[in-house]
């Protein structure tokens, strides 16, 4: 780990907050390398860690993304709050923005990290296991002990498009909190999966909720826009940014989710939009084979909200077409 860039204002006298081994006291805007493995080609990977600290005592926020490295919205997002800095600089608190955690995937474009491994399935991680398992304990040893609130930014999966929603875990309070601040068109009540980040953080007790928006390898400017929009609603909350909020809209509250899957294999059409509110019947999407001879309806089995859409023209029978948010 090397510190790359320091500004000065430095009090004689100051609450230390540490990241990378690394002290940043008020004022000062630090660029830290979270160093993790190195190519076969002895290149070193370097994962920046930017560090903007306010002048005045305050709570410490992340901004996190490409912990997928396909994700590219989430990364978007985070450098259009990094350059807003410039010009309206933190009043007070800290934020600690990593618009690329992972590096390796983001330099193939691919998801996973060389070793084919999804990083989000492996926290807290361990200082000699695998390549992912080495990232996460990075992460959690380095960084996040000195983080109060944490907001991870992804997409959907490669032909999955998400509609801009949070996610949040049923009972942590002070993640709703945070949600309801946020104030995305959509807040879903989702279950902690196994050795997430989210897991990690809902354990050790820290605000954490996790945007979705969009499609893998795809800029999406709605999705881009909602992160924002929400992220820049948070900081003013916690106190990191002045100013009036963007005005709150409200949100759907949704308590769980399920995916509609194909009837058979075909040619996909969907008709509802993704973000649609539902009936129970409602028709969300035709499924054809290429011959002509069949069309099967897909249906809602339940009211609620379209979160995710299948972009593939053509699908097998059981895919995943709709996920659907349950009202």
């Amino acid at each position: 780990m090397t510190a790359r860039s320091t500004s000065h204002n430095d009090p004689a006298s100051c609450t230390l907050v540490r990241i990378l081994g690394e002290s940043v006291r008020p004022g000062e805007h630090r660029t830290l390398d979270l160093q993790v493995a190195k190519l076969y080609t002895r290149t070193s990977v370097e994962i920046p860690v930017v560090v903007h600290r306010g002048p005045q005592e305050g709570p410490v926020l992340l901004v996190l993304a490409g912990v997928h490295g396909d994700e590219v919205n989430g990364i978007d997002t985070v450098r259009r709050i990094l350059a807003d800095i410039a010009e309206r600089p933190l009043e007070r608190g800290t934020l600690v923005a990593i618009p690329i955690l992972n590096v390796f995937g983001f330099l193939a474009m691919k998801r996973e990290l060389p070793d084919g491994r999804d990083l989000n399935r492996f926290f807290p991680g361990a200082a000699n296991g695998s390549l992912a398992s080495r990232l996460a304990h990075a992460l959690v040893t380095e960084v996040l002990p000195a983080v109060d609130v944490v907001i991870d930014l992804h997409s959907g999966a490669d032909q999955r498009h998400n509609h801009p929603h949070l996610r949040f875990t049923e009972g942590d309070e002070g993640s709703w909190d945070i949600a309801q601040v946020f104030d995305p068109p959509l807040v879903l009540r989702a279950p902690i999966r196994e050795k997430s980040l989210r897991a990690h953080l809902n354990h050790q007790g820290k605000r954490y909720v996790l945007f979705e928006g969009g499609k893998a390898r795809s800029l999406d400017e709605d999705a881009v826009r909602e992160a924002y929009r929400g992220v820049a609603r948070v900081m003013e909350h916690l106190g990191l940014w002045s100013g009036p909020s963007d005005p709150t809209r409200g949100t759907s509250i949704l308590t769980g989710s399920k995916w509609v899957r194909a009837p058979l294999a075909g040619l996909f059409h969907p008709v509802m939009e993704n973000g649609s509110k539902v009936d129970k019947g409602m028709v969300l999407g035709l499924v054809s084979d290429p011959y002509g001879e069949a069309v099967r309806q897909v249906r809602a089995p339940f009211p609620g909200h379209i979160i995710c859409v299948n972009t593939a023209p053509v699908v097998n029978q059981g895919d995943a077409l709709f996920h659907l948010g349950i009202s």
